[in-house]
């Protein structure tokens, strides 16, 4: 049986079979792209990958992935079925600069989102803009002609979150793992698609930010890594976290 909280250094397509199924919340991870001459970007075959996320993943679960083109393609039409849509995330700083005469930088990255039935879903509105009316239409029950339909208006600072997302790049952790995601931008996305003392699963974990996330929204978190280096620091990561919020 898999203990909750932990990292396990070993390979994720078989370190998933303890996983009891349908005891998963949410999967987020940041899988090996395959675009790269590393070692660990080897990307993972996606018929064994969907057959254990499948069987783990509770039914109101969410499956949030990582990517950038061509994978990302390849990654959707792998489970074509399940796919919903992509949240863009901004990383404000551009990359590519050596090919920049030749084609535009790049600054973003792709996360797709996949389930098979409504997932949970908390959206992160944001607050404090300038007041403006929004539209609503609103069912009423009426003695005469049953159900019907009444449009109203009402004053709102809130919005509901658009696709795409701006989070800066970590500098400060970004020598921790080539790719290395802010741990805001993996606190929202746990915020959004799970709840308190759900249980988060990232098979790939690296330097163990959604770990890290996974503690400071308190959720339960289960990882694999199977990079010892990276392993390492992800569990030094976690102590240093602990010891301070202790």
């Amino acid at each position: 049986m898999i203990e909750t909280n932990k990292i396990y250094m070993e390979d994720c397509l078989t370190g998933m079979d303890r996983i009891p199924s349908g005891s998963i919340d949410a999967i987020i991870c940041d899988l090996p792209y395959g675009t790269t001459q590393c070692k660990w970007d080897t990307t993972l075959p996606f018929d064994i990958l969907w057959s254990q996320y499948k069987r783990i993943i509770k039914k109101n679960g969410a499956i949030i992935l990582f990517g950038s083109e061509p994978f990302s393609s390849l990654l959707r039409l792998s489970n074509i079925q399940w796919y919903k849509y992509d949240w863009v995330w901004d990383k404000i700083k551009g990359t590519g600069f050596l090919n920049a005469k030749k084609q535009p930088m790049r600054n973003h990255e792709i996360i797709s989102v996949f389930y098979k039935k409504q997932c949970t879903y908390n959206p992160q509105k944001t607050f404090g803009h300038t007041m403006k009316k929004t539209f609503r239409s609103k069912e009423l029950q009426t003695e005469v002609y049953g159900m019907m339909n009444k449009d109203y208006y009402y004053e709102s600072t809130e919005r509901y979150p658009r696709s795409i997302q701006v989070f800066r790049t970590d500098t400060q952790n970004s020598s921790l793992h080539p790719t290395q995601k802010p741990v805001a931008l993996l606190e929202y996305l746990i915020k959004t698609y799970t709840n308190e003392n759900d249980i988060v699963l990232d098979n790939c974990m690296g330097s163990g930010t959604t770990a890290v996330a996974s503690i400071n929204t308190n959720r339960q978190f289960i990882g694999f890594e199977i990079d010892k280096k990276f392993y390492d620091i992800a569990t030094k990561r976690i102590t240093e976290l602990e010891k301070h919020e202790k």
